[in-house]
C-alpha cells in the first residue's frame, strides 16, 4: 500500500492569504501546506480521501490521473471544496466514481452539487450526465471500495463528527478534537497512522502537540505522521521535539506501508 499526502494544511493553508506564515519559516518549502488530502493505492486501485480546493493542484503536482473511488470525512469546506473534480476524475476513469460517506455527508454533496449524482436535464451531448454513485457508510461497519477494505470509525470534531478510516495497517484521522474508546479500538493495531496535530496551544475543534501525543502513545503505531497543521506549527521546530516513530507530515509526502 502507498499513501500519498496530498495536502497536510489548515482551513486556510500555510501560508494563509496575506502572504502570512506565523511561526513558519517561508525558506523550508515543507512550510508551505494545502488544505487536508491524501491519496490510498493498493493494488490497481487508487482511493481519494476528502476533495479539498486545491485538490486540481494536487493531483496535478503529485502525477495522479487515476482515481477510482472518494471517501468524505464531513462536510467542511476545506475537505469538500473540490468536489466539482469528480466530473474530470469521472471522464478519466470512463464510469461513475463510487462516492462514500455518511449518509448526512452525503445529502449535503448533493443538494450542493445535485448535477453530479444525477442528470435532470435533456442534453443530447450527454455533457452534464452523472459522474458520482452515492454509497452510504455506517461507522463501526467495514465496507468494499473499489477492492480496497475500509473501517470507518467516528471521530468528535467539537462542532461535528467526522470519519476516521482505516485500511488495514494505515489509518487516517484528520480534523478531530476526542477520540472514544470505540475509536480507540478501531484503531488498535495500527501501525501507520496520520493524526490531527493543529498547533502548540489546545483548540475547541483539533487536536494539539500534547494530546495527539499522548493518542499516539495510546494506540503505539510504529509510525505517526501530523497533518492539519496551521500556521503556528513550524515543521522543523515541531519534528525537533517529536518522540521517535513521530513526524509532522508535508505535502507530497509519500508513505510505503507493508
Amino acid at each position: 500500500m502507498k499513501v500519498t499526502i496530498l495536502g497536510c494544511g489548515p482551513s486556510q493553508g500555510v501560508p494563509v492569504i496575506g502572504n502570512r506564515w506565523g511561526d513558519c519559516d517561508p525558506s523550508n518549502p515543507k512550510n508551505r501546506r494545502s488544505r487536508p488530502s491524501i491519496v490510498v493505492q493498493d493494488g490497481e486501485s487508487s482511493i481519494l480521501v476528502d476533495m479539498s480546493p486545491d485538490v486540481r493542484g494536487q493531483l496535478l503536482s503529485n502525477n495522479i490521473s487515476e482515481i477510482d473511488a472518494v471517501l468524505f470525512t464531513h462536510l467542511h469546506y476545506d475537505h469538500v471544496a473540490g468536489l466539482g473534480e469528480l466530473r474530470t476524475l469521472s471522464f478519466l476513469a470512463k464510469r461513475r466514481l463510487e462516492v462514500f460517506a455518511t449518509q448526512d455527508v452525503l445529502d449535503g454533496l448533493e443538494q450542493s452539487a445535485g448535477y453530479l449524482f444525477r442528470s435532470e436535464a435533456s442534453d443530447d451531448a450527454n455533457l452534464y450526465k452523472p459522474s458520482a454513485e452515492a454509497r452510504p457508510i455506517n461507522y463501526g461497519a467495514a465496507f468494499d471500495a473499489q477492492g480496497i477494505q475500509v473501517l470507518p470509525f467516528c471521530q468528535d470534531h467539537g462542532i461535528c463528527d467526522s470519519a476516521g478510516f482505516r485500511f488495514g495497517k494505515f489509518a487516517y484521522s484528520t480534523d478531530v478534537a476526542i477520540l472514544d474508546d470505540t475509536a480507540f479500538a478501531a484503531l488498535e493495531g495500527v501501525e501507520v497512522w496520520i493524526v490531527d496535530c493543529l498547533r502548540e496551544r489546545p483548540h475547541p475543534t483539533h487536536a494539539h502537540f500534547d494530546r495527539t501525543l499522548e493518542w499516539i502513545e495510546r494506540v503505539k503505531p510504529k509510525r505517526a505522521i501530523f497533518t492539519h497543521m496551521n500556521f503556528e506549527t513550524d515543521y522543523a521546530e515541531t519534528l525537533a521535539r517529536c518522540p521517535k516513530g513521530v513526524e509532522p507530515g508535508y505535502d507530497g509526502m509519500v508513505l510505503d506501508i507493508h
